[in-house]
């Protein structure tokens, strides 16, 4: 029997549902299928290579590229809804200047971990929007490299979904 290694404390936090690619949302499913057929046997596609989205997926993936520091990433590439969800209404395009921070704190932790580990993953979390209300945010996330060893991007989708809340939760 396989054991997985629970996640580190800092993405624990953040996700309340972290997988090594294993998406529940069937847009996202489809979104790591294309970037696994893209990859054909090699680790990592080129961000080229995933350039044009088939139109099921195209409104919900985006693709960033480590800018300067490590630490900083900017979109090189986002669908509508991704756009939307993601809040990148700003020309600048960096993920410190996402309209969200918490949201963009989340995803900067998931860009950084797939950037070490050169593994896709995949992450869920909460945001109680108002009373009686949640939404419901999954993210995909895939490495993408322009030389085929070093992470120098990440190609992913992102998906919401607006709940009833539980009414024992409130």
């Amino acid at each position: 029997m396989t054991m997985l290694a629970p996640p580190p404390p800092h993405l624990a936090r953040l996700f309340s549902r972290l997988d090594s690619a294993d998406a529940s949302d069937p847009v996202l499913q489809l979104a790591l299928q294309f970037w696994r057929d893209k990859r054909d046997g090699r680790v990592m596609p080129q961000a080229e290579e995933l350039a044009a989205n088939p139109d099921m997926i195209a409104p919900h993936v985006f693709m960033f590229r480590r800018v300067g520091d490590a630490r900083e990433w900017e979109a090189t590439g986002a669908g509508p809804e991704a756009a939307f969800i993601l809040g990148m209404t700003a020309p600048d395009k960096r993920l410190s200047k996402l309209l969200a921070p918490r949201l963009a704190a989340r995803l900067r932790r998931l860009l950084e971990a797939v950037a070490e580990t050169a593994e896709p993953l995949a992450a869920a979390f909460e945001f109680r929007v108002k009373p009686g209300r949640r939404q419901w945010i999954e993210f995909l996330a895939a490495p993408i490299s322009s030389d085929g060893r070093r992470v120098d991007g990440v190609y992913g989708g992102v998906v919401a979904r607006l709940e009833r809340a539980n009414p024992a939760d409130r």
